[in-house]
């Protein structure tokens, strides 16, 4: 403010005045901003850092689609470690990186062989022979993982996500001349209920496919419709 003749002061009084309510006005409204976003709601409340937890994963007859899987008669056992971390949130809504380890997967029903070299008039050839059937046994990575949440009470959420991976087996799934390491994709989601603070308890389904992705010749893949059960705690917390 400026001012100019005998009044100066008075201008400069009255500018200081009118300074000195704008000032006051502006720290009420950040105030009343400030404590509108600290009041208490389920979109408000602790949101997990890194949530770190297990879950067991179980599948029977697996399906045989069009566009997927076409090897029928497989259950699967899973027994997964997932963690979340918090990447974006809004209101209720929070979206996380949730990469997998997979110590034990096994998958029944699965054709165990035996290399046999066979002499013909046209000379030796080596072939692989069925010899039985049994449960396979592998250990998957899924480091490709997105899960979104939503809060729908103090206690309730309810979650969906996808991701991508590989596992590991111990010989070719799900047929010979297959391949024992397959991709896999899945997509799902279910329910978390906050048994304590910091601990939550999860249910829910995914769609799980596993494959060689064309890698080699011989490529049925198989399907799961897959329900699981698991528990996770908090590493860490912040408010949003």
């Amino acid at each position: 403010c400026r001012g100019s003749g005998t009044g100066m002061m008075r201008v400069r009084t009255g500018c200081v005045r009118v300074l000195t309510l704008v000032t006051a006005a502006l720290a009420l409204v950040a105030a009343a901003t400030d404590a509108g976003a600290q009041s208490p709601c389920p979109s408000c409340t602790a949101a997990p850092r890194w949530e770190v937890g297990g879950y067991l994963g179980v599948a029977v007859q697996s399906p045989v689609g069009t566009y997927f899987g076409s090897t029928p008669d497989r259950n699967h056992v899973f027994i997964g470690l997932q963690a979340t971390k918090e990447v974006l949130a809004w209101k209720r809504w929070l979206l996380a990186f949730a990469p997998q380890v997979v110590p034990l997967a096994i998958v029944t029903n699965n054709p165990k062989y035996d290399t046999q070299t066979i002499t013909t008039p046209s000379g030796s050839h080596t072939v692989t022979v069925e010899t039985g059937r049994g449960p396979v046994y592998g250990v998957g990575f899924v480091p490709l993982g997105l899960e979104m949440q939503l809060q729908v009470a103090s206690r309730w959420r309810v979650y969906g996500g996808g991701a991508v991976g590989g596992i590991w087996f111990t010989r070719d799934v799900p047929v010979g001349n297959s391949k024992a390491f397959n991709y896999t994709f899945e997509f799902g989601g279910g329910l978390q209920y906050q048994c304590r603070p910091g601990q939550w308890l999860r249910v829910g389904y995914k769609f799980h496919h596993l494959s060689n992705a064309g890698s080699v010749p011989i490529n049925p893949g198989v399907d799961a419709n897959m329900f699981l059960a698991g528990y996770s705690v908090v590493v860490g917390s912040h408010k949003h």
